[in-house]
């Protein structure tokens, strides 16, 4: 406690008067000995113990009056926190909250506009020769972050330059922040020590520290930290609050890509999930941009409040390449950096698929895959999604096998080892294949070159060919059981008819699949021999099928169900996963380079449609990493000067978690800053009133004058309290009335 005019403190000396008083007015009654009034001395006795207990209350309260009077005069002050002004250098870290909650309309501004603000006052408090430093919890990390500046003008340089780019797109994180700002203080050898933490209080700002103080501090080695520096505890932490009537606001939380496979000419679906974060009812509409053309909007959504809502929007690309799509959200809100959404989407007009068969003949029926070349392109149009080439055994030797996607292997006699060894490379790097058996397929030399690839090329060990015998009474087997949960068979088991018209006369057996990792995705009737099988290798994978696609050993091809089996396991092999082509804002883009020779140069163009080239040291990763990615939008890569020249398109959208209002109560920080002296400033337009809590602490003179007010009431009501009552007084002695003995003796 300190005192602001300690000089009033000696009129506490004034406390003594009240006891001397009370030892002057002390007075005796004359002892009178009168033995008729005996009784008449029991009720003076009795009032006079009344009256000392009574004087002695009003002794202490009149005492504890002057010296309420006296202290609260003195101007007495209570507080942890030492001097900002005065008293010797001070140190100051300013942590600035510029996460994307920071640009939310809060009082008709956005809250990162009274962060600057407020940012500015504290500058101007500091004398010459105060330290201070700046650090932020997003965005480019520039080099005077985290910097001593005692000259200020560094700092004011660096806070200009950050109010000018605004708030970022990133999530902020404080709790780590502000500890490093605190060891960093005690670097200084300034008296006074303070750090302001300039926010909005989000929550989710906050949570590193709440997890820090659960989990306890680990050191790298995973055991526990030295006990921290008890002069951490003496550094006040100012928590200037800028989050206090938000504008009410709709946020895009996420969006998904939804399509059986990014090709052009097959619809996709955006689906849409909307977050009303305000207290009132929201209708909104959501619309759909592609390379920069209006393809779609929604329906208007309505959203009560503090509620979710998902709708959707369905729409075809017409070529392939990639694209660049954008989900908007109509109207204004509290927040813009939660109105949009950005898609990167890579649409294949022509899917390289290779058909390999062992010969040609003159007449395309005759061809072992002339059903299936008709099914895997049922048009002549360029835009179709799937492009075969037709390739003969030959072929498989020479020419580069990364050029397909699928590669289809019709009836081939045999597999020679050379061949087995590039279809393998194949599959393990990502490629698909597909085998159909025939009546050329030689078993024994297909199990041997799988077993010399160590299982790899097949999905199962084969048996003998299986024909109907005059014994079984029957001329063919029928599908009887489709895998309804495989992506590439879902729907085509209704009805059951569909896949149970198909009809085979001849099939290839193969071993049991118990023990293997191959799946089974159709089965005959009969013994339920499987005649579809798909087996994992590598990044690849491999399909068997156990008849033909012609009509020598099945009806197969001539069955409604050939054309969309066909060509949804084609696109289901051929397929890719859109929505993993983005990342938040302030994450890492990582382009894996799948086993290929990595690029030596790589161009960015980020959002801003600005060029950078950036050189890659080979053999140093398998992948290409891009951190810079602190703003929103589309960002494309070319790798260039590679075997396979590729370009990508990823998009960077901001955290979803910033949309979310729920604000940190002061409960909460008080327990996790358990050891520090809190200060919370709730009006960050205005400091004046939190520099002067810093310079003179909390005053007490209104508590002091309060307990006098107190006091003088308690005082009244001590001397009405224990005043003698009339009928208690004792009575003179003229008032007694003689009794009738006393009389009669008298007499």
């Amino acid at each position: 406690m300190t005192f602001g005019a300690a000089a009033f403190l000696l009129a506490a000396l004034a406390a003594i008067i009240p006891p001397i008083l009370h030892m002057i007015n002390r007075q005796r009654a004359k002892q009178l000995p009168f033995s008729t009034l005996r009784f008449l001395k029991i009720s003076v006795q009795k009032t006079r113990r009344r009256r000392q207990i009574r004087d002695l209350f009003l002794m202490l309260v009149r005492m504890a009056v002057l010296v309420f009077i006296a202290v609260g005069l003195a101007r007495p002050t209570l507080s942890k926190l030492r001097s900002l002004m005065g008293g010797g250098q001070s140190a100051i870290a300013i942590v600035l909250d510029n996460s994307a909650s920071m640009g939310w309309i809060d009082e008709g501004r956005p809250r990162f506009e009274w962060a600057i603000n407020a940012a500015n006052q504290i500058l101007n408090e500091l004398g010459a020769g105060d330290e201070i430093t700046l650090w932020t919890t997003s965005g480019p990390r520039y080099p005077e972050l985290g910097q001593v500046d005692r000259t200020h003008d560094k700092v004011r340089q660096l806070l200009g330059q950050i109010a000018q780019r605004g708030p970022t797109f990133e999530r902020g994180e404080l709790g780590h922040l502000v500890q490093e700002a605190r060891h960093q203080l005690l670097q200084s050898q300034a008296a006074n020590r303070y750090v302001f933490v300039i926010t909005d209080n989000q929550t989710v700002a906050w949570e590193d520290l709440f997890v820090e103080k659960q989990t306890g501090q680990m050191s790298a080695t995973n055991e526990p930290e030295k006990a921290p520096d008890p002069r951490l505890r003496q550094t006040p932490i100012v928590i200037v609050d800028c989050q206090r009537n938000p504008k009410p606001n709709v946020s895009i939380r996420k969006v998904e890509l939804s399509t059986i496979l990014p090709v052009a000419g097959i619809p996709m679906k955006v689906v849409v999930e909307l977050f009303n974060g305000s207290s009132i009812p929201q209708q909104r509409v959501v619309e759909l941009y592609v390379d920069g053309t209006k393809l779609g909007s929604s329906p208007e959504v309505s959203l009560t409040p503090q509620s979710t809502a998902v709708t959707e929007i369905v729409f075809t690309l017409n070529r392939g390449g990639t694209h660049q799509a954008e989900v908007r959200l109509n109207g204004e809100d509290g927040a813009r950096f939660d109105d949009r959404r950005y898609l990167a989407i890579e649409v294949d007009a022509a899917i390289p698929v290779a058909i390999v068969t062992s010969e040609r003949h003159e007449i395309p029926y005759l061809n072992d895959s002339f059903y299936l070349e008709k099914a895997l392109q049922p048009v002549a149009d360029e835009s179709w999604a799937l492009k075969p080439s037709i390739l003969t055994a030959a072929n498989l030797a020479s020419d580069p096998l990364s050029n397909y996607r699928i590669i289809y292997l019709v009836d081939l006699p045999e597999v020679d080892k050379a061949i087995a060894d590039r279809l393998v490379e194949f599959v393990e790097s990502g490629g698909k294949l597909v085998w159909i058996c025939g009546q050329d397929t030689q078993v024994a030399s297909y199990n041997a070159a799988n077993e010399a690839s160590g299982n790899k090329l097949l999905p199962s060990m084969l048996e003998d060919i299986v024909a109907p015998g005059a014994e079984e009474n029957r001329d063919s087997w029928q599908v009887a059981w489709l895998d309804a949960q495989h992506p590439a068979l879902v729907g085509l088991n209704d009805p059951p008819s569909l896949h149970q018209s198909v009809l085979v006369y001849k099939y290839i057996k193969t071993a049991s699949a118990a023990g293997n990792e191959s799946r089974v995705l159709a089965r005959l009737d009969g013994a339920g021999d499987p005649i579809l099988l798909e087996k994992k290798v590598g990044q690849g994978s491999v399909i068997w099928l156990g008849t033909s696609v012609h009509v020598d050993w099945t009806n197969f091809p001539l069955r409604p169900i050939f054309v969309p089996l066909m060509t949804r396991l084609a696109f289901y092999l051929a397929g890719t996963e859109p929505e993993k082509l983005g990342v938040l804002a302030g994450q890492p883009i990582v382009i894996p380079y799948q086993g290929q020779m990595p690029p030596s140069v790589v161009e960015v163009v980020p959002p801003d449609g600005s060029l950078l080239r950036l050189n890659v040291e080979r053999g140093q990763t398998p992948e290409f990493r891009y951190g810079e990615t602190h703003s929103v939008g589309l960002y494309l890569f070319r790798l260039l000067a590679s075997v396979r020249p590729t370009q990508k398109i990823y998009a960077v959208n901001p955290d979803p978690d910033e949309s979310d209002s729920e604000k940190v109560s002061r409960e909460q920080l008080e327990d996790a800053f358990s050891e520090s002296p809190l200060v919370f400033a709730d009006n960050p337009e205005d400091l004046t009133a939190t520099f002067a809590l810093l310079r003179h602490g909390r005053s007490l003179s209104e508590l002091f004058l309060t307990m006098v007010l107190i006091g003088l009431v308690f005082e009244t009501f001590i001397s009405n309290w224990f005043s003698t009552k009339e009928e208690e007084q004792p009575r003179l002695l003229s008032q007694y009335r003689p009794s009738r003995r006393l009389t009669r003796l008298a007499d």
